[in-house]
């Protein structure tokens, strides 16, 4: 099977979807059906977690969601983000194709020990929930002035 993705008789993308019903087949074959086709199916909206010396940023697209109904808790340096998306659904419409995520999403981050943990702000605009944790003054890096 592995021989066949180095050649050059089929493009990527036919590699990629061979591979795909391959591992399919193993889970059949392990009777692990069901937890493959969770797996593969459960969609999250995909999350940005950007750092610089006076803070932590976590960017998370949660549009379609009451920012009411998301949930953040931070213990010790562990972060929760959590909540849920319900997307109405025709039950006279096939679904032709899923992109949207659906249903409940929940993550968990580790964040650096420099973070001050109470200095963390949550906004939310345009669909995109943004947390700002700030880091600790000592922690910050800082010039030395020679005399």
């Amino acid at each position: 099977m592995f021989a066949r993705l180095n050649g050059f008789d089929r493009s990527l993308t036919d590699n990629f979807m061979h591979l795909e019903s391959e591992m399919e087949r193993l889970f059949e074959v392990a009777g692990l059906r069901g937890l493959h086709h969770a797996a593969k199916h459960s969609v999250q909206p995909q999350m940005h977690i950007g750092s610089t010396p006076e803070q932590v940023d976590i960017y998370l697209p949660v549009a379609g969601i009451d920012p009411k109904a998301v949930n953040i808790s931070l213990e010790r340096n562990q972060m929760t983000i959590s909540g849920q998306r319900d997307v109405e659904k025709s039950d006279s419409a096939k679904l032709v194709k899923k992109e949207r995520f659906d249903g409940e999403f929940r993550y968990q981050i580790n964040l650096p020990d420099d973070v001050d943990q109470e200095k963390v702000e949550a906004s939310y605009e345009q669909g995109v929930l943004h947390v700002k944790i700030a880091r600790r003054e000592a922690a910050k890096p800082r010039q030395i002035t020679i005399q």
